[in-house]
């Protein structure tokens, strides 16, 4: 592969807080002036109870609206912007395969949606029976990452693949992938700690998403975690050059959550890609410590990590001093050297800044007080 293609989140419901209609109509003019670079958009399904697409929901959306929200988006694409649309159906809470079915039959097909994402291979295999054309794309959030279990998928019919969102940091298993002839679209820059134990756990991360609902507190918010270098530089994002050498391997890139609008990220990626231009790692993130680092660190310039930085951490265990390695304390203080956030917590706390941790300020947490 030697173009950039991007997949991006589309939410009809989250676009804004009022006016979403004419919000929508804007966001989709302007991606028209990107259009080379968009593979897709995704969207989530307006009704999590059918299937949830694992972002929060608007509460203070009533079904309908959020229904005819959903179907003005697709109407209004179709006439206007004609981008591919792909509807996300990535949890099911119960065995309601018959109704998921049914319902993307008669609301979503009959209205040009060929494209969806599932996790669940009951769903793909059922889909597809009932929808032969329709593209069945593969979840991240199914967390297979062989070429043994992507198998596992091809078999039912998915055609692209999303692997586990800990591939980007495994360039030797995305490359065995693509050699076996797996197409996969991977998230690259969003930084979902690697091999999170929150993914995994009975009520963890999971159990949240498949409910549409935002968890308050997670492994990686803790600020013992949060504070600590070393998962946020072990983390599963990339720079963009890092992602330049990986391209090979990879059919399409995830579009990530910027803190600003949609036209901005997919700009910055496109202007890093073709001029090699530096821009902030934070602005990416989209992991729940990211309100630490936009808050009390700033700026993470994408230009101070090279091709050894992202070597030597691919098979990090985390055992610094049996391996005699700081490089990702050294990183931290290079940051710190021209981070002006840090250097104002160190100075309100009238005390060095910590050698070992990032200088956490714990009194405001939320995402509203960011600076």
């Amino acid at each position: 592969m030697n173009d950039l293609k991007v997949t991006i989140g589309f939410s009809p419901q989250n676009i804004s807080k009022t006016n979403q209609a004419e919000t929508i109509q804007k966001n989709l003019t302007e991606l028209l002036n990107y259009r080379p670079f968009v593979y897709d958009l995704h969207f989530p399904h307006y009704n999590p109870q059918i299937c949830a697409s694992g972002r929060p929901v608007n509460s203070a959306m009533s079904l309908d609206d959020a229904r005819n929200l959903t179907f003005h988006m697709i109407s209004w694409n179709q006439e206007n912007t004609k981008f591919k649309l792909t509807l996300l159906l990535n949890y099911l809470l119960h065995d309601n395969y018959k109704v998921v079915v049914e319902n993307v039959a008669k609301e979503f097909y009959p209205r040009g949606i060929r494209s969806v994402v599932a996790a669940d291979l009951e769903l793909v295999k059922r889909l597809k029976d009932r929808m032969p054309d329709l593209e069945i794309q593969g979840s991240c959030l199914s967390n297979r990452m062989t070429v043994e279990e992507l198998e596992e998928e091809r078999k039912e019919g998915v055609t692209l693949h999303n692997p586990s969102v800990n591939i980007i940091r495994d360039p030797a298993q995305l490359k065995r992938n693509a050699e076996a002839g797996y197409s996969s679209k991977v998230i690259a820059f969003e930084g979902c700690l690697n091999h999170c134990p929150d993914e995994s756990t009975p009520y963890g991360h999971r159990w949240y998403l498949a409910r549409s609902l935002t968890q308050e507190s997670s492994f990686c918010t803790k600020k013992r975690i949060a504070s600590d270098p070393r998962y946020f530089f072990k983390a599963n994002w990339i720079t963009v050059n890092r992602f330049k050498k990986l391209m090979p391997f990879i059919k399409v890139v995830k579009l990530p959550r910027c803190r600003s609008s949609i036209s901005f990220a997919l700009s910055t990626l496109i202007d890093s890609f073709n001029n090699n231009t530096s821009y902030n790692i934070v602005d990416f993130i989209g992991a729940g410590y990211q309100m630490y680092l936009a808050r009390d660190v700033g700026n993470i310039p994408s230009h101070i990590f090279d091709d050894s930085f992202f070597d030597t951490l691919e098979n990090c265990r985390m055992d610094c001093k049996e391996r005699g390695c700081l490089l990702c304390f050294d990183k931290m203080r290079q940051i710190k050297r021209f981070s002006y956030k840090q250097k104002r917590l160190a100075r309100r706390a009238q005390r060095k800044l910590p050698d070992r941790t990032w200088f956490v300020d714990k009194r405001w947490r939320n995402e509203k007080t960011i600076l």
